[in-house]
C-alpha cells in the first residue's frame, strides 16, 4: 500500500522513489547486465541514472529510455582508433597469462580514463542514495566513500570468490587446504599487480588505502552481487554474508522476438545444428581475423560432418551446410542445437545453461578460462580450446565428442531444470531493497 509519498515493504517504511546511481565500465558483457538491473529497479519506482564506459562506440540511451530509466556515456569509446583497438585486444589475447592479460586491459582500457569516470562518478553519487557499480570500478568506490553514499558491487564470476571449496582458476584440484594456498597465492599477485592503481588515486583524494584488493577494494561489504546463477553452485560455507549468488543479470526475453525465416528454414531443414559465434568479442568485419575466424568455424563443422550457423558481422550467402548470421535470438536458437561454440562469457554461458545444450568453451580472456572450467567441471563441456591455440581439426574433434556425449547433454538439461527458476534482475532488486532497508535508504 501507498501513502503519502511511502509504501510499506516487508513491515518497514521505505521511500517510494529511492535516487539509485550505477556506474559501469567494459564491453557489451559487462554493460548489458546492468541495464537488465536498472530496467528491474526502475520497474519498482525508483529513479535510476546509469553511467557506463564502453571500449567501443555501442550505446545504451534509447534501449535505457525505453526501459524507464537514464544512461549516459562517459569517455566512450575508450578507444577511437579501430586499428589500435585492434592491436590492443590482439595482444591481450595472446597473452598466455591470465594476470598479465589483466594487467594489459588495466593499462590500456581502465587507467586512462579513471579520471573522467571518477569525476562523473563523484557527480553522481553525490545525487544518489544508493550507488551500484562494477566491482572493478575503484573509482566509484573512491566516489561512494568521499560522499558517503552507500555502495553495492557486481562481478560476473562466483568462482573468483575466494573460498576453500572453489579451486582458482588454472590451478589443479588440491582440496581445501590446497584452495586456501592457491587463493592466497591469487590475492599476492593481483595485489602486486593492480592494487596500486586504486590507492594511487585513493591517496590522491586523501582516503585509506586498500589493504587487499579482491576482498577489500573490489567486493562491498554492503552487498557484492554475483551474477550467476545459484543453480550451478551450493553456496560455500565460508562466505561473508555479503558474497550473494543472484543469478544472471538479463533483460525478460522478447516473448514474440521473430527467428529469422532463413534462420527457421535451416533449423528444420535437417539436423539440429552446432552454432558458432564469439560475440562482441569476434574479430571487427574486414580484418584477415574475422576471416580467419568465420574460416576455422566452417571448416572444423565440415570435418565434424555438422551442419552449422555461424554468427559474425558479415553478409555471406549460405554455404552449404552453413548458414551465417549477424544477430539472432540465442533463447530460442540455442535449445535447437547440439551444441554451442563459444568464448564463454558469462552471458553467453548462461544462455547455453538455459538452453540445455552442451558447450565447446574458447576462450579469450579474463574470467572466459573461469568461466571455461567451470563448464568442464559442471560436466557440459570438454576441455577448453584457447583461442590462441585453436585450429579446425582441433575445434572438429571436440565437436564430434560432445555431440556424441549424451553424458553431457543429460548434464545441461539437468542444470537447465535447476535454472528454470532463476531470475536473476528480480533477486537482485530484492536484495538491494534489502540493503535499503538496514541501511535506512
Amino acid at each position: 500500500m501507498a501513502k503519502c509519498g511511502v509504501r510499506v515493504w516487508n513491515s518497514h517504511i521505505v521511500r517510494a522513489r529511492v535516487r539509485i546511481g550505477i556506474q559501469t565500465w567494459g564491453s557489451e558483457g559487462d554493460i548489458r547486465p546492468f541495464v537488465a538491473l536498472g530496467h528491474a529497479l526502475a520497474s519498482r519506482g525508483h529513479e535510476v541514472e546509469m553511467l557506463y564506459t564502453e571500449v567501443s562506440d555501442r550505446r545504451y540511451e534509447a534501449v535505457a529510455r525505453a526501459l524507464g530509466f537514464t544512461a549516459r556515456a562517459v569517455a566512450s569509446p575508450i578507444l577511437r582508433d579501430q586499428a589500435q583497438l585492434l592491436d590492443i585486444g590482439l595482444k591481450i589475447i595472446n597473452t598466455r597469462n591470465q594476470l598479465q592479460q589483466g594487467l594489459l586491459i588495466a593499462r590500456h582500457m581502465l587507467e586512462p580514463v579513471i579520471p573522467q569516470m571518477y569525476e562523473a562518478g563523484l557527480d553522481l553519487a553525490g545525487r544518489s542514495d544508493l550507488l551500484i557499480h562494477h566491482f572493478i570500478l575503484h573509482s566509484a568506490r573512491a566516489a561512494a566513500d568521499l560522499t558517503g553514499t552507500p555502495a553495492i558491487t557486481v562481478a560476473f564470476a562466483h568462482m573468483l570468490v575466494p573460498s576453500r571449496e572453489i579451486t582458482p582458476t588454472g590451478l589443479p584440484r588440491l582440496g581445501p587446504w590446497g584452495n586456501l594456498l592457491g587463493w592466497t597465492i591469487a590475492r599476492a599477485a593481483v595485489n602486486f599487480t593492480l592494487l596500486k592503481d586504486a590507492n594511487r588515486l585513493r591517496k590522491q583524494l586523501g582516503l585509506p588505502p586498500f589493504r587487499d584488493l579482491i576482498e577489500e577494494g573490489w567486493a562491498s561489504h554492503r552487498l557484492h552481487l554475483l551474477a550467476s546463477s545459484p543453480a550451478l553452485l551450493d553456496r560455500p560455507a565460508d562466505w561473508p554474508a555479503w558474497n550473494q549468488m543472484c543469478g544472471f543479470l538479463e533483460l525478460p526475453p522478447h516473448e514474440h522476438e521473430p527467428v529469422a525465416p532463413e534462420v527457421e528454414a535451416f533449423l528444420s531443414c535437417g539436423p539440429a545444428p552446432v552454432f558458432m559465434g564469439f560475440g562482441s568479442l569476434m574479430p571487427m568485419g574486414g580484418t584477415d581475423h574475422l576471416t580467419d575466424a568465420i574460416g576455422v568455424f566452417a571448416e572444423a563443422a565440415r570435418q565434424a560432418g555438422q551442419r552449422a550457423i555461424i554468427q559474425a558481422d558479415v553478409d555471406r550467402p549460405p554455404a552449404g551446410e552453413v548458414l551465417f548470421v549477424r544477430r539472432t535470438p540465442h533463447a530460442q536458437v540455442f535449445p535447437r542445437c547440439a551444441a554451442v561454440v563459444h568464448h564463454a562469457g558469462a552471458g553467453t554461458t548462461h544462455s547455453t545453461l538455459r538452453a540445455g545444450v552442451p558447450s565447446i568453451a574458447v576462450p579469450h580472456v579474463s574470467d572466459q578460462f573461469a568461466w571455461s572450467a567451470e563448464l568442464q567441471r559442471l560436466g557440459v563441456a570438454p576441455r577448453p580450446l584457447r583461442r590462441t591455440k585453436w585450429s579446425a581439426p582441433a575445434l572438429a574433434d571436440r565437436i564430434r565428442r560432445v555431440v556424441a556425449n549424451p553424458q553431457m547433454k543429460a548434464a545441461a538439461v539437468a542444470i537447465q531444470k535447476r535454472m528454470a527458476s532463476d531470475d536473476g534482475p528480480s533477486t537482485a532488486a530484492n536484495l538491494i531493497e534489502e540493503v535499503m532497508r538496514w541501511n535506512k535508504i
